[in-house]
């Protein structure tokens, strides 16, 4: 009997810690999630990967920072990578994503009142962006007005 009970004690000794180590497993992974969801925009290891986005033409961690930018309330910060991406590899979610920053207002977000947002809106629906297609359609093609070129965007105006 004292076996059966020095063994019951043993077992739930074991339990116990297993229990506490798989809460600590689980606060660190939420800590991890937070940790990826902040930005600290004056962080080098992060300019230093958006450079090297930026000149490998990696979309994937391009859509990455665009992101967390736009979540985080800096969208205005990330317009210089969106414009870098946009130009230097012809890129067109980033040309969308310059005409999202630079017109994004509460009473018409689609108005595209700047230049060089309609330029960058027009060249993103050129180059077949589903997200530039819908918009262009809006402004536009809905109000029934003839939807110009980029290039003609600067000669217009």
């Amino acid at each position: 009997m004292k076996n059966i009970l020095c063994l019951l004690t043993l077992f739930l000794l074991f339990n116990c810690n297993k229990y506490e180590e798989k809460n600590d497993r689980i606060k660190k992974v939420d800590t991890l999630a937070i940790d990826t969801n902040t930005l600290d925009i004056n962080d080098q290891k992060s300019n230093d990967e958006l450079n090297k986005m930026i000149l490998s033409n990696d979309t994937i961690i391009y859509k990455k920072y665009r992101r967390k930018y736009m979540t985080s309330g800096h969208s205005k910060e990330f317009i210089y990578y969106a414009i870098l991406m946009a130009e230097k590899n012809n890129y067109a979610e980033a040309y969308r994503d310059i005409a999202d920053i630079l017109d994004f207002a509460l009473d018409d977000p689609l108005a595209y009142n700047s230049q060089y947002a309609s330029y960058c809106l027009l060249k993103a629906y050129e180059m077949k962006s589903q997200r530039a297609i819908s918009s262009v359609n809006y402004v536009y093609t809905e109000k029934g007005k003839k939807i110009p070129s980029s290039s003609s965007i600067y000669c217009n105006k």
